[in-house]
């Protein structure tokens, strides 16, 4: 078992004030531009499709076609920008095979095959993407971290780093889909 020791603090830490809660319908909105995925069912999930800033997991059993799935979307929307393939599982050029036998290779489609977190934020924030996917979840890593690729702490530090890389705190805002391995009790699978 593991101690906390907790340090009482006599002063209030400097920092931007905290937030009051505010009446949900007195909250200002904004109008939100969504572009398509190219698959209507996937629109229709996402609300009307891809929002700017986004974060989505698309999890599920090993090999039912998550990665399959992200690729499609990722060519689609290269057609309008540039997309970020990162892939943790695959080699670049497994990632390719995949490709051309849905003939969905393309100019604007870039491939990293890393598994390194801090790599793969200087890759995303480096350049503008229209998109990022990462494959998956579970094999990229912190090597900051004792803990192997797939573990609580991994998985937690790794989609929290893409979390606020995806709402533009580390950059501009830039939609990431993730993909994650899923048990049959729908919780995410670690890596064995």
């Amino acid at each position: 078992m593991q101690e906390e020791i907790v340090k009482e603090q006599s002063a209030p830490t400097a920092g931007p004030p905290a937030r009051e809660p505010v009446a949900l319908n007195r909250i200002q909105t904004e109008t939100v531009s969504r572009f398509s995925s190219g698959l209507p069912e996937v629109d229709r999930v996402l609300g009307g499709g891809i929002v700017p800033g986004s974060f989505a997991l698309l999890g599920g059993d090993p090999g039912i076609g998550k990665s399959t799935l992200l690729l499609q979307i990722a060519a689609f929307t290269s057609q309008s920008g540039p997309v970020l393939y990162v892939t943790a599982e695959e080699s670049a050029s497994q990632t390719r095979l995949r490709a051309e036998r849905l003939q969905t290779a393309g100019d604007n489609l870039f491939v990293l095959a890393e598994g390194d977190i801090n790599r793969i934020v200087q890759a995303i924030t480096a350049r503008r993407w229209r998109l990022v996917v990462v494959d998956s979840l579970q094999t990229v890593f912190n090597p900051g971290l004792e803990s192997a690729p797939g573990s609580v702490g991994q998985v937690r530090d790794v989609a929290s780093r893409l979390m606020r890389v995806a709402k533009g705190e580390e950059s501009q805002e830039c939609p990431i889909f993730l993909v994650g391995h899923v048990t049959k009790e729908g919780s995410l699978r670690p890596v064995a």
